[in-house]
């Protein structure tokens, strides 16, 4: 048993290594056809020509204040690529579904799919569903490299598989936004609504989103958890929902959202 424990840990690591080696050529790929926007202090924006650059830098300030609200220790070094097309986003972030970003942490790579810099908005990939502003999905992705930092690569990778609601609610929670209409999310939650609404529209990506967004607000807002108690202890899914729906009845506990 140990034996094969320590295989899987060099298995790993040797993965990593090799990621960790063709980085610099990923994102020298991710590069084609973009321009260089923005670049200081370990942010680098990619876009569609050179007309972002002010845009880009204020969208790099406003990332760093975030940030340091959440660790004010942490300085990200990643890079931003704004694809300018869904198949340019597809073929860079060698994704499947279409999802409004993607973080490749090993990389320090974070890929956005087409969107509206003026407005500061993603449109969602569903009618059913809210757009997003840019600057709280930016946050989400960055904070994604912020987890495998905290975590360690090898625990961070580890929770994606076993407990991956941690690691999208933590990044929901700070970025304060949802995809998902949170009315309607708390009904099918508490079980007012019907779960169909989720199935039938193929949003079961943003649902969960939504869930772990809440489970993360109730641990670390309502009930003050620390974040490390938060990442350590191993909650019981099913039973965290119940005491979540059971104090959303009793209105002792309000979903945060701003």
């Amino acid at each position: 048993m140990k034996k094969n424990r320590k295989r899987i840990i060099i298995t790993v690591l040797e993965v990593l290594a090799v990621l960790l080696l063709l980085a610099p050529v990923y994102r020298l790929a991710c590069g084609i056809g973009l321009k260089k926007a923005y670049s200081k202090n370990g942010i680098t924006i990619y876009a569609d020509g050179v007309g972002h650059k002010e845009e880009a830098k204020q969208m790099a300030e406003k990332l760093r204040v975030q940030l340091s609200e959440v660790d004010s220790e942490y300085s990200p070094k990643i890079s931003v690529y704004f694809c300018r097309t869904m198949a340019e986003f597809q073929i860079k972030a060698i994704a499947i579904g279409k999802p409004i970003a993607l973080s490749r942490t090993n990389l320090k790579a974070t890929l956005f799919r087409p969107c509206d810099w003026m407005k500061n908005s993603i449109e969602p990939r569903k009618p059913e569903l809210l757009p997003r502003s840019l600057s709280s999905a930016l946050l989400h992705e960055t904070l994604h490299h912020y987890e495998r930092e905290k975590l360690g690569a090898i625990r961070f990778f580890i929770k994606m598989r076993s407990e991956n609601w941690k690691i999208e609610g933590f990044c929901e929670y700070h970025s304060a936004s949802s995809s998902f209409p949170i009315d309607k999310g708390l009904r099918i939650f508490s079980g007012e609504d019907n779960y169909d609404f989720v199935t039938s529209n193929e949003i079961k990506p943003e649902y969960f989103y939504f869930v772990s967004r809440l489970r993360t607000d109730y641990l670390l807002n309502f009930k003050k958890v620390n974040e490390s108690d938060y990442w350590s202890t191993k909650y019981d899914e099913d039973q965290l929902d119940d005491e979540i729906r059971q104090a959303l009845k009793e209105k002792i506990y309000a979903f945060t959202v701003q």
